[in-house]
């Protein structure tokens, strides 16, 4: 780049548009100390609308001699308005007299229409004749908004003998015998066996003859009333049904066996 046009440049920044953003970076990184060339690369940059556009102008301040001069260049520049000079030409008004004006005003004024006298005003038409109703008569406002009730029928009245003779009362039939459940036969051999026994030993003999049911509790009620047999055999039907507690009843049946 010349002189000649960088100073040309100085002076006209809208002909930076003529150079390339990347050519006056790299004459500007050539000459780093060279402010005007930072004042032209910021105006580029800002032209450009670059997004080094606030670095370049950080960059052209640090290097700047004359910071006004660095803000006269990137202002935006403003138009001095021009001074228009407008001539006017002067017109006389011509003055008539006053009775000249009177008569020309009266000549365009068309003549006021004779006023019309007013029409009698028309009798109203007399109103219809409206007979007097007497109050016992003419109906209240309550009486026509409310609704109209039936009344009930009423049944007929007659005597209490007649009455008594028509009424009929209803028939009492017996409540239904309830068969009992027939009660079951106690043998004599059974009640042979219980007599003598508590509750409390009926309750365990009855548990112990029914062999459906097993329990551990149960096994133990028979070691302590002296049925070993009978727990034996309850701690084996226990380990069928529980396998995994069969070596636990495995080990009471050999208690009870030695």
């Amino acid at each position: 780049m010349t002189q000649e046009r960088l100073l040309k440049l100085l002076d006209n920044p809208e002909l930076l548009s003529t150079i390339s953003y990347e050519e006056l970076k790299t004459i500007a990184l050539a000459y780093p100390y060279a402010h005007n060339l930072r004042y032209l690369l910021a105006l580029k940059a800002r032209q450009d609308q670059h997004p080094e556009a606030e670095r370049m102008l950080t960059t052209a301040a640090i290097y700047s001699l004359d910071r006004k001069q660095l803000f006269f260049l990137s202002a935006p520049r403003q138009l001095v308005p021009q001074a228009v000079s407008v001539a006017f030409e002067e017109s006389v008004l011509e003055l008539k007299p006053i009775q000249s004006v009177k008569k020309e005003l009266e000549a365009l004024t068309p003549p006021a229409a004779p006023a019309k006298a007013p029409k009698e005003a028309s009798a109203p038409p007399p109103l219809p004749a409206v007979e007097p109703q007497t109050p016992e008569e003419a109906p209240s406002q309550e009486e026509k908004n409310e609704p109209a009730v039936e009344k009930p029928n009423r049944m007929p009245e007659m005597p209490f003998a007649v009455w008594f003779g028509r009424f009929q009362p209803p028939a009492l039939t017996d409540p239904p015998e309830v068969e009992e459940p027939p009660q079951t036969p106690v043998s004599e051999a059974d009640a042979a066996d219980t007599d003598g026994l508590t509750p409390q030993e009926l309750a365990e003999r009855s548990i112990a003859e029914n062999k459906d049911v097993i329990s551990e509790t149960l096994a133990r009620l028979l070691v302590k009333q002296g049925y070993r047999e009978k727990a034996i055999n309850m701690y084996e039907r226990l380990g069928l049904a529980f396998p995994e507690k069969s070596a636990y009843f495995a080990a009471e049946i050999e208690k009870l066996k030695k």
